[in-house]
């Protein structure tokens, strides 16, 4: 589920030879809804037709690079996607843009697919079809046996909580960071870098920021935990902290960083939002310098939240919430 790419796309398994032998969730040369693209397609072949691998049977394809620089790429085709309702119906959405994809590196390798709800200029794109609003609710994204994580598409979104002004930058949705403060300590933050330039990511792990912010940032955490917990080298980290210990236990007391976001909206990040486990023994910031001129806020940082788009209104709202609550 990523907000931050628009298409929605499978791969079959890559262990293909595999005994026995594991079946793709989908093929479109069995789908009786499908219907293919020609790469002149005005519309929906426009935004991921790749034009230097058209192809002898100029049939639309696509081409798509992510953040971690994991890419996929392969057939776009038209599809019908059947979902259920709140009151135990279906509902249809026929001809949504859709791939199939057979070529992929990185670590996109161990995933089935991707849910893209970006927006972008396509029309055909799912948030689009369905009235441009939905809601998703994280809890602990470290927990495998947590059932109560749930995205709604429509009407029935849940758009509860604070609100912040939002826009679309470059397909993205961005909002703006007015200032970051670890416990009672506000750091300084230089709005420009964060005016309507800061990524709502459901797609990205950690959190990214300008390094005027991240450095600020880091020297307060080495000046609360320097004198507790010793130092771990992680090879991967790059400027990343990390430490020997217990997530729980050795960070209890640990002060809520809050990202003040615009118009008085608050996201308030706890222990599990500011750091990631690399193993029992292990903990790294799940914060980290951002690689170009934009912000992300990761899907660490957006545990334990209902997190509501509505394009419409162009708002998002964050509602600290316990998702099975949402439930009842």
């Amino acid at each position: 589920m990523d907000t931050g790419s628009s298409l929605t796309w499978v791969q079959p398994p890559i262990c293909s030879a595999c005994t026995p032998a594991f079946t793709s969730i989908y093929d479109p040369k069995t789908s009786s809804t499908c219907t293919s693209l020609s790469c002149d397609s005005r519309y929906q072949c426009t935004n991921y037709y790749d034009f230097s691998n058209c192809g002898q049977e100029k049939q639309c394809r696509y081409s798509v690079n992510y953040l971690d620089k994991s890419s996929c790429g392969d057939v776009i085709v038209l599809e019908k996607f059947t979902f259920l309702t709140s009151d135990g119906g279906v509902w249809e959405i026929p001809d949504l843009v859709f791939g199939y994809g057979l070529e992929s590196s990185g670590s996109i390798r161990d995933l089935s697919g991707i849910l893209g709800l970006q927006i972008f200029r396509n029309k055909y794109s799912l948030v689009s079809r369905v009235g441009k609003k939905f809601s998703y609710c994280i809890g602990n994204i470290s927990d495998p046996h947590y059932m109560y994580n749930q995205l709604v598409l429509g009407e029935g979104a849940v758009l509860e909580g604070d609100s912040t002004p939002m826009r679309i930058r470059h397909g993205h949705y961005v909002v703006s960071i007015e200032g970051i403060s670890i416990g009672d300590k506000q750091l300084s933050v230089v709005q420009k870098e964060f005016d309507f330039n800061v990524v709502i990511d459901s797609g990205s792990t950690i959190t990214l920021l300008q390094r005027s912010a991240f450095e600020q940032l880091k020297q307060e955490i080495m000046k609360l935990l320097d004198g507790l917990l010793r130092r771990a080298i992680v090879s991967n980290a790059g400027e990343r902290l990390c430490y020997w210990g217990n997530l729980v236990r050795d960070l209890k007391g640990f002060p809520i960083v809050t990202l003040h976001l615009g118009e008085g909206a608050d996201l308030y990040l706890g222990v599990e939002g500011m750091f990631k486990r690399v193993n029992d023994d292990i903990f790294c910031m799940a914060v980290d310098i951002s690689g170009s001129d934009i912000n992300i806020i990761g899907v660490y940082a957006q545990q334990y939240y209902n997190v509501g788009f509505d394009l419409n209104a162009m708002r998002v709202s964050f509602l600290s919430i316990e998702c099975e609550l949402l439930e009842d």
